[in-house]
């Protein structure tokens, strides 16, 4: 449990604001805190005005956790659910397997061999564009862009329905500002994005860095593995495209930005995709193992 006092500077900004709406406070300190919850995944004492900031991963979370019936673990403080992010050596090998046989293809990646159907160049690039296109511009695609917009689009529309009601009802006097009802019922929705629809080029460039990093593990003797494996593995990266992956000074996937608008929800991939959503963090845990284990072994 991350825990901090009224004097610590690594206090954030929303608890500073907290510590203004509650305090004084009863005590300096306590050991059996009573907490309140002002964000999903923070809390703050209402006897001493502590802070409990859950971690982002399980693993190295100090947080009091409880499992649940799937096996995820929760902090019995914020409830907030945690991701178990573990680095092993035997985890992830069956998406990418290294090292390869220097009798079989080496690094040149013109020479194809029958027991590697993606032994070319051009027949990688095929499969990660058809993966790409199914998750941003495929018929799976645009029906999830289209319930979903739908879904949030009926969400707004309700919460502005009952906005201009509640003014009514107070005795409004004239038109009502239709702007401004709208714009605090947006303001008042945490969790509002609608999906935006993706371009050619943005398919393009997608599948670019995407190669990129997938010859570069090639490149340092890594054969990457292919049919629903390769699936799993160009899905994670294309989500990984949100933020982009470096070590150090070496830049292994640049970021895109503009992919975040238009990717569907994770807990979707499964129900409209057919994909698993454990592809994600698999595909970011298995290729930052690889990377940090090959310049690791080089430095």
């Amino acid at each position: 449990m991350y825990v901090v006092c009224m004097t610590d500077k690594t206090e954030t900004y929303a608890h500073m604001i907290w510590r203004k709406l509650r305090r004084p406070f009863r005590f300096p300190s306590c050991q059996a805190c009573v907490w309140e919850l002002y964000d999903t995944d923070a809390a703050g004492c209402l006897k001493c005005g502590r802070m409990h900031l859950c971690a982002t991963n399980a693993v190295d979370s100090t947080c009091p956790l409880a499992e649940c019936d799937d096996m995820s673990r929760v902090c019995t403080i914020t409830g907030q659910v945690l991701r178990e992010v573990r680095h092993a050596n035997e985890e992830f090998v069956d998406t990418c397997v290294a090292p390869i046989d220097r009798a079989y293809g080496g690094h040149d990646n013109h020479i194809r061999d029958s027991r590697d159907p993606l032994a070319s160049v051009a027949d990688l690039e095929r499969e990660v564009e058809r993966v790409v296109a199914l998750l941003l511009v495929g018929p799976a695609a645009r029906r999830y862009r289209e319930e979903e917009n739908g879904r949030q689009a009926r969400k707004v529309s309700a919460g502005l329905h009952k906005a201009l009601r509640a003014a009514k009802l107070k005795g409004l006097q004239g038109y009502p500002c239709v702007c401004r009802h709208l714009a605090e019922v947006v303001a008042q929705e945490r969790n509002l994005r609608f999906v935006g629809s993706a371009s050619r080029r943005l398919v393009a460039e997608c599948v670019q860095r995407i190669m990129v990093c997938l010859l570069d593990l090639r490149a340092k003797g890594i054969r990457v593995a292919h049919g629903e494996k390769l699936d799993g593995l160009v899905c994670g990266l294309l989500y990984l495209l949100r933020t982009g992956l470096t070590y150090k000074s070496h830049v292994l996937l640049g970021a895109i930005e503009e992919v975040a608008g238009c990717l569907p929800y994770e807990n979707k991939l499964e129900a409209y995709f057919g994909i698993s959503s454990k592809n994600i963090c698999e595909s970011e845990n298995t290729v930052k193992l690889l990377f940090r284990t090959h310049y690791q072994a080089d430095a």
